[in-house]
């Protein structure tokens, strides 16, 4: 992976995470999903009831007007403190799954890993909501602590499920962009194709990887064997005995 790239596939994927949330997860949202009229039981009611769950709350007089609820001081601070953990979850999956993400091939799996991010974020969001205010929630208020605490995570997870691949096509789009314009990785770093290792620059006659010629390296004239050398001839009137002080 390309330097930087997993921190642009984290920062795109939070942002877009960002958007969907207040987008979708106001109270106004909120208000038109479980208002009373006809197309309660509808399937695009049902839809809009999904992507809106992670509340947060501005006017909670009106919102408790509206539909007879009291909208306590603890729910709606639980709303924005589940807000935040979601987008901080993101950003970790989105940071770690980055990291082993390959140079050539990696796409699909950082779409996969931004799909993941946003269902993980759903999750924790719910589960910090009913954490904070588990007698106060408004929407999920059936059955023991225990049931309650696991609807709340199905209802954030749902939200990832049906929106989360916006999140993974952010991180695709962050992937290609940090592979097609960013420096190269470097040889040692996990999954990338640096420059090969050389020996210098390739000489003149096309033999790549070992340099320039150096002087030493000419060709050294061989000499056709012959007969080993044999010792002089010994003077005239040479003593046999060794010279004086030779003891063997």
């Amino acid at each position: 992976m390309r330097p930087g790239a997993s921190k642009r596939i984290a920062v795109s994927g939070t942002v877009v995470a960002f958007l969907l949330v207040a987008g979708l997860g106001n109270q106004w949202v909120f208000k038109e999903a479980w208002k009373e009229s006809s197309d309660r039981d509808k399937w695009y009611t049902t839809l809009l009831r999904i992507v809106g769950y992670p509340l947060w709350i501005v006017d909670r007089d009106e919102l408790g007007d509206e539909f007879g609820e009291t909208f306590t001081t603890r729910y709606v601070t639980a709303g924005f403190v589940g807000f935040a953990l979601l987008l901080v979850a993101v950003a970790a999956v989105l940071a770690l799954g980055a990291r082993g993400l390959g140079e050539r091939s990696g796409g699909f799996t950082a779409f996969v890993v931004g799909w993941f991010s946003l269902v993980f974020g759903g999750a924790v969001n719910g589960l910090t909501v009913v954490a904070i205010a588990n007698d106060e929630e408004v929407t999920i208020s059936e059955g023991s602590g225990f049931d309650r605490v696991m609807a709340n995570a199905q209802a954030g997870a749902y939200f990832g499920v049906v929106l989360g691949w916006l999140v993974g096509l952010a991180a695709v789009a962050a992937y290609r962009s940090a592979a097609s314009f960013g420096p190269p990785a470097s040889p040692l770093s996990p999954g990338g194709y640096g420059p090969p290792f050389g020996y210098g620059a390739p000489p003149a006659s096309g033999h790549p990887g070992y340099g320039a010629q150096s002087p030493y390296d000419a060709p050294t004239t061989i000499r056709p064997a012959g007969p080993p050398p044999t010792a002089p001839p010994r003077p005239t009137g040479a003593p046999d005995t060794p010279p004086g002080g030779y003891r063997p």
